[in-house]
């Protein structure tokens, strides 16, 4: 029984005791709230929570967190902020990095323009958060806490900022670096023509390069916006060559046409048409380039060497400066014409010239009528014009005519226009019975001009209506005295030229006796041109095509229309 009674109070001494540390304990010195961690070394530690959230709440970033591969641990947020300050306004220049690859060639883009942005403050705040909540409530959210931070230092985290790039202004940036890699394709080219061996100077082709911009654009836009900062873009690229070769021009440019006429032996005629050669000599005209007559020579004057010479004034011959230019004009233009250039403006004389064919003749003055004409053609044109021994001759080179094709410029009568009568003109400076040829008449006439084409055999191809030509006629003008011996004036019969005067003025019939007139070169006609008609070029000069090419004549054979003294026989 004393047995039994022992081990009855030894049972009820350990569950006393049991529930003491399990029961009473709780009621008398509270249950124990301490967390158990493991630390770093893999060993138990207990914390109360007070003291562990003491711990793990520092107002520091916690170490192992790095921001861009930078260490932070320790340091406070506004420590953080200051040290990566620079992120905040970091210029383009320092992140974008952007190059076009053009063939082998590596050609960078610029940045200025671009505007870069950082997200490096919300990078902070987030790094600084990083442990300091849990999703696990309680004890538990504090251990969950500790055990993330106690990680860090085996197992670091990095926070890393990103950027932000408006590229709006990438489309000027790639224009700059890649337009000054275009270039033109460059056709062969004629810059001018040597005179002393009668052939263009061909400049070289040289290949175009093109660049497709508007796709590197494209692409550069989609890599930025993609955030990839430091990049190569490939840039769609194409070589262009030329169509046209320098040894084709050379070959392929050559004489299309001449006209050569024989001037008069006035030495000052012949210095105007010499000084017109020597101003167009030469001249080279690009494809679709006109030639503008006054333009080009300029006004005749005195100072530049211009003479006097034979020129028309109002339909009459007389000494003007710069008489005789029309002559070279009118070789240039028929020249021109059988070239198969656009003759743009061209004006015949008011006296048909005697060193042409009627119809054919092209006269200018200051400031008009002009001659002018265009280059219409796919290649260049050159001027080749001379004066010498009484010849004068105006060349066209360029390409040549279709299939060995030439042109002749043609000119035809329309009809004659015989002068009317005289007009009688009562004149009261001179005495009844003297009369004044003022101007003698002259036959007028209307031409039309043909352009004819003939093949290589010379057989006509073709033949079209060309510029026409009108000459007027002029009635013979005589100035009538009518003054009586006393001083009367007296009445003259238009028609007749008779004046009424009593029977005992002198002559009062009105007869030609006593006709003052001086001899003109107003006459009906000018003087015929010499017996051969056929212009001969001189020795060392190119032979002349004939047709259209008249003669030359004396002084005064064929003249300019007159118009500030520039006219030109």
């Amino acid at each position: 029984m004393m047995l039994g009674a022992v081990a009855g109070v030894l049972v009820v001494g350990a569950l006393g005791t049991t529930l003491y540390f399990t029961v009473l304990k709780d009621v008398f010195g509270g249950k124990s709230n301490k967390i158990v961690v493991t630390d770093i070394n893999g060993s138990e530690v207990s914390f109360e929570p007070e003291e562990l959230a003491q711990q793990i709440d520092v107002p520091t970033f916690y170490d192992g967190i790095t921001i861009n591969g930078v260490s932070v641990g320790g340091k406070t947020k506004e420590e953080v902020k200051a040290q990566f300050a620079s992120e905040i306004n970091k210029p383009a220049s320092e992140v974008v990095d952007v190059k076009f690859q053009v063939g082998n060639d590596l050609i960078p883009m610029g940045t200025d323009g671009l505007t870069l942005s950082s997200d490096i403050e919300e990078i902070i705040d987030k790094a600084y958060n990083y442990g300091r909540t849990s999703t696990l409530p309680g004890d538990e959210g504090l251990k969950d806490r500790y055990n993330t931070i106690n990680n860090l230092k085996k197992s670091p985290v990095d926070f890393v900022s990103t950027y932000t790039l408006d590229t709006s202004a990438v489309d000027n940036l790639a224009h700059q670096a890649l337009d000054p890699l275009e270039k033109d394709v460059i056709e062969a080219y004629a810059s001018s023509f040597d005179l002393e061996n009668l052939a263009f100077v061909i400049e070289e082709s040289q290949d175009g390069f093109k660049v497709d911009v508007n796709k590197a654009i494209a692409d550069t836009k989609e890599r930025l916006n993609n955030s990839d900062y430091v990049c190569v873009v490939p840039v769609t690229s194409e070589t262009i060559e030329p169509q046209t070769s320098a040894e084709f021009l050379r070959s392929y440019l050559g004489l299309v046409s001449s006209t050569t006429s024989t001037t008069s032996g006035n030495e000052n005629r012949n210095t105007n048409i010499r000084l017109i050669c020597e101003s167009i000599n030469g001249l080279v005209l690009q494809p679709g380039e006109t030639f503008d007559f006054n333009k080009h020579v300029g006004q005749r004057t005195e100072e530049k060497g211009y003479k006097m010479a034979h020129g028309i004034f109002n339909g009459d011959m007389r000494d003007e400066l710069g008489g005789g230019i029309c002559q070279a004009n009118t070789m240039l233009y028929q020249s021109v014409t059988k070239a198969d250039l656009q003759v743009d403006e061209r004006k015949n004389h008011t006296i048909p010239s005697t060193y042409v064919d009627k119809g054919t003749d092209a006269t200018v003055t200051w400031e008009s009528p002009n001659f002018r004409f265009t280059n219409n053609t796919d290649y260049p044109v050159a001027i080749h014009a001379w004066y010498e021994d009484r010849h004068v001759t105006v060349e066209l080179y360029g390409r040549p005519l279709e299939d060995g094709m030439t042109i002749k410029l043609v000119g035809e009568l329309v009809r004659e226009i015989p002068p009317t009568g005289t007009t009688y003109v009562a004149d009261p400076s001179l005495p009844v019975g003297q009369k004044q040829t003022v101007t003698g008449s002259r036959t007028g006439y209307d031409y039309k001009s043909y352009k004819v084409y003939y093949d290589k055999d010379g057989n006509e191809i073709k033949k079209e209506e060309y510029f026409p030509s009108h000459y007027p006629m002029r009635n013979a003008e005589v100035h009538v005295g009518v003054k009586g011996p006393d001083g009367t004036i007296y009445k003259m019969d238009p028609k007749t030229g008779k004046v009424d005067a009593p029977a005992g003025v002198t002559n009062p019939t009105g007869s030609t006796d006593g006709d003052t007139t001086p001899p003109t070169s107003s006459s009906e006609n000018p003087p015929p041109p010499p017996e051969n008609t056929e212009a001969k070029p001189p020795e060392n000069k190119p032979e002349e095509k004939p047709e259209g090419e008249g003669g030359g004549s004396g002084e005064g054979g064929g003249s300019g229309e007159g118009g500030g003294g520039e006219g030109g026989a």
